[in-house]
């Protein structure tokens, strides 16, 4: 009988992570299991609502296992599952090893390790994208119950661990932050993305094209002040008519952001389309010239990766960043990194980009080389395998 490979996570439908679950299960001759809330959290670049019900999605031609279990308070991503069906769920399942694709710090991990913290298998590795927290969490407070649940549950929990993925250098920096003990390895493995083949047949339809002298700058990211909108539409007031910016996503600035577009200044400059399903949005980027992901960083967020940006690379799609976060590790030499909320510093950097035409090939190449070596999904398939204790095969 194959040893049993389990994968859970609240993002458990995310089709990339889906395929690097499959992959590994090829690849060492595993049997494949998910764990998934029966509501799972997506990107509003995607869809409007943030969650996907598992009964919306087709996969039958999947050859992992899918095992739907109820949320905590319906909410997998801050709450956990529910225990007593998780509990009943791994009994069953009694897994040789876990990718737990959450946060180490979050329900779901913490859970697992739980179930698990007095049992030598399986193996368990976690993930970590976050890249801002200053610290751990006091141990001790002044007052009562003087000591911190969380904290202690992390002192005692994380050394089961048997490894952690982390999306950049900064996150993993973090990890150990935060107080996670050496002896647990990390290994810095970016995101997994698709890319072209497995676009839609077309992409978006857009009010321009190149064919009519038209510089098109392309925007994928939720709609909210964390992914800097505002500074793109501000750049695109600084400069001429031909540029125009396309805006994929949805967000609880929608309002706002349709406001701006009233403008007159942006008038036939700026087309928002709204969020795009998954392979529909892969097969816009090649309409785009430059991708630009102008995040802020805000005393809540910080660009942790910055998916988007991988994704255009696939498509030799050059790529404009600001300074948050990872971004800058993220674009590495595939594009321009710009001063976080300085529009006239972006304008300048897409300006440059229309009028290097030798620069756009080059960032462009780079960045294919980059979505090749870093961001695709059978290089994060190796990387967790060797995280997991798999042998290569």
């Amino acid at each position: 009988m194959p040893d049993q490979f389990l994968f859970i996570s609240a993002y458990a439908l995310s089709p990339p992570l889906l395929r690097v679950a499959e992959l590994i299960i090829q690849k060492h001759r595993l049997e494949g299991h998910v764990i998934a809330p029966e509501e799972m959290a997506v990107s509003r670049i995607y869809h409007p609502a943030g969650k996907l019900s598992a009964w919306d999605v087709d996969l039958t031609s999947s050859p992992l296992q899918f095992h739907f279990v109820p949320a905590i308070r319906g909410n997998a991503l801050d709450h956990g599952f529910n225990k007593a069906f998780l509990k009943n769920t791994l009994r069953r399942l009694s897994p040789d090893y876990i990718w737990v694709h959450d946060e180490f710090t979050h329900s779901i991990t913490l859970q697992i390790l739980q179930y698990y913290r007095f049992n030598r298998r399986p193996r368990i590795i976690a993930y970590v994208a976050q890249n801002h927290t200053p610290g751990p969490h006091p141990l001790f407070y002044p007052n009562w119950p003087f000591i911190s649940r969380t904290r202690l549950k992390h002192l005692i929990l994380w050394p089961r661990l048997n490894g952690v993925a982390a999306c950049a250098t900064k996150s993993l920096e973090c990890a150990r932050r935060l107080g996670l003990p050496r002896k647990v390895p990390i290994l810095v493995n970016y995101h997994p993305v698709f890319g072209p083949e497995e676009a839609a047949p077309a992409g978006a339809s857009l009010p321009w094209s190149r064919d009519d002298g038209a510089f098109i700058v392309g925007f994928a990211g939720e709609i909210t002040e964390q992914k800097g909108w505002k500074v793109l539409l501000q750049a695109l007031a600084r400069l001429p008519e031909n540029f125009k910016v396309v805006l994929v996503g949805d967000g609880d600035q929608r309002g706002e952001l349709q406001e701006w577009l009233k403008q007159p200044h942006l008038s036939g400059q700026a087309h928002f389309t709204g969020p795009l399903p998954h392979q529909k949005l892969l097969a816009t980027y090649p309409q785009f010239d430059v991708v630009v992901l102008p995040s802020i960083t805000t005393p809540h967020a910080v660009e942790q990766f910055g998916r988007v940006l991988a994704e255009a690379m696939a498509w030799e799609v050059p790529v404009i960043g600001s300074r948050s976060g990872a971004i800058p590790e993220t674009i590495g030499k595939a594009g321009l990194v710009v001063p976080e909320g300085d529009p006239v510093a972006l304008a300048a950097a897409i300006g440059q980009l229309a009028s290097e035409k030798s620069l756009q090939r080059s960032l462009g190449n780079e960045g294919f080389k980059q979505y090749l070596g870093h961001y695709r999904c059978e290089v994060y398939c190796r990387s967790l395998g060797n995280l997991l204790g798999l042998s290569p095969s």
